[in-house]
């Protein structure tokens, strides 16, 4: 691979670690991780002027992180299609699971203002496994670019 391929990889990774690192600030300062926030969150509270949030309301914001999350995924697992076969191996069924991590967490939303309250749950849980596997695939893209980096330069 030409060096400025891997210089391009190795930023892509660090710019996907600081987006997921800012949505996950931004999702715990504005959900929380308890079952209760979260719940709260979608469901509202009239005692607490708490508006509920709308079908209308999740769908503008699921358009958007559909084709963003989807877009995000498919160019980090393809990237990994660049590394050694054991790398390749390695990463397909987090590729997968972080596919359906990043369905679940935005159509949990909607099955919890229909009144699916076991959602909530599944909504931290998809959100948690997003976050945390979305990092990992972009570490190893990272550190399988810096090695190759690495090389390049001592060769």
């Amino acid at each position: 691979m030409h060096q400025s391929y891997r210089f391009a990889i190795a930023y892509f990774a660090i710019f996907g670690m600081l987006l997921l690192l800012s949505g996950t600030l931004l999702f715990i300062s504005k959900l929380g991780l308890s079952y209760e926030s979260v719940s709260l969150f979608y469901l509202g509270n009239p005692e607490k002027f708490i508006m509920a949030k709308s079908s209308y309301g999740l769908l503008e914001i699921a358009l958007p992180h559909l084709g963003a999350m989807g877009l995000f995924i498919f160019v980090t697992g393809h990237f990994l299609l660049f590394s050694s076969k054991k790398e390749k191996q390695k990463a397909i069924l987090p590729v997968i699971v972080l596919f359906i991590a990043a369905l679940l967490d935005i159509a949990s939303g909607f099955m919890i203002i229909k009144g699916w309250t076991f959602f909530v749950g599944v909504k931290i849980i998809a959100f948690l496994s997003l976050q945390l596997i979305g990092l990992y695939l972009l570490w190893v893209l990272f550190s399988l670019t810096f090695k190759g980096i690495q090389k390049y330069r001592t060769s």
